[in-house]
């Protein structure tokens, strides 16, 4: 397994493009590419993917990623020798980077100001080809991704959503290289389901029949992980996206109030006031009138 890293300054940050699954038959390779502008992750899910890029040979097995450089060739060094599943994501950034054999720190070539509260430098550090720690959420978190990009009920896309996921499908690659201990795991695992579930009616009682472990064992992963209950931490989820919808929707309260999963009007409005001090209504007319 290569020991390369790709380092990538921030900010700015990564723009995700595109992204698909791809099943590959015996004997087909990979299409021959040559400075697409933008990176190509690859993440096989079944089988394995034989790929050079420039001089270097890489074989890609099941549970495996690579990252593929912008301004180099790649193409297949060998067919497919039995079914292969991969999904694969395309994404693009203005920011220096470079390869090399370990991690290196860059400093943002914007102008960060620190007289004030300011955005910092931060240099994002992906291994080059790297087995994957946590197969079952990477694979979760890709297709909740290709998800988010298909129209939605009003006729819009969520943009920002899969934005938001995508930063934090990098954070997970970038933490490939880290070990997390079984608690860690479950408290990404029940995270992950309350982010996709938010709209959904959610209990203690629900979470035990799917994560199949009584509900206080999972409540001390969340808590020792993320210092909240379940619960709390659905809340969190549930404000966090009325607020998107707040400031880049048209859609009354009543109607976010049940898009981000409260059945009442009066008792979202609540939660909501009690956890940023201010009601739905003043939180838009002050922030996106601004």
């Amino acid at each position: 397994m290569s020991g390369e890293m790709i380092s990538i300054s921030i900010p700015p940050f990564p723009d995700f493009i595109e992204g698909n699954v791809k099943i590959f038959k015996e004997g087909q390779y990979h299409p021959n590419r040559k400075n697409l502008g933008y990176f190509d992750l690859i993440v096989v899910k079944k089988g394995v993917l034989y790929l050079q890029e420039e001089m270097k040979r890489y074989t890609i097995k099941e549970n495996e990623l690579i990252v593929l450089l912008p301004d180099k060739h790649h193409y297949s060094w060998k067919p497919c020798e039995q079914e292969t599943v991969f999904y694969w994501i395309h994404f693009y950034t203005t920011a220096q980077w470079k390869q090399s054999d370990g991690p290196s720190r860059f400093i943002s070539n914007l102008p960060i100001p620190d007289l004030h509260y300011h955005q910092h430098s931060y240099t994002l550090n992906l291994p080059k080809h790297a087995k994957i720690k946590e197969p079952i959420l990477m694979f979760e978190l890709m297709q909740e991704i290709l998800d988010s990009t298909i129209k939605r009920e009003y006729g819009t896309y969520d943009i920002w959503r899969t934005e938001e996921l995508f930063l934090r499908f990098l954070k997970f690659v970038e933490e490939q290289k880290i070990h997390k201990d079984r608690t860690t795991l479950l408290a990404d695992e029940v995270q992950l389901f309350l982010e996709n579930n938010f709209n959904q009616p959610i209990t203690n009682k629900m979470l035990e029949e799917v994560f199949h472990m009584h509900s206080n064992h999972i409540a001390l992963a969340i808590k020792s992980t993320f210092g909240k209950t379940p619960l709390e931490v659905l809340q969190d989820i549930r404000i966090e996206r009325a607020k998107q919808y707040l400031l880049r929707s048209d859609m009354d309260i009543q109607t976010i109030s049940k898009e981000v999963g409260y059945n009442s009007e009066v008792y979202f409005s609540s939660r909501f006031k009690k956890i940023t001090g201010i009601s739905p209504q003043n939180y838009r007319k002050k922030y996106r009138d601004n």
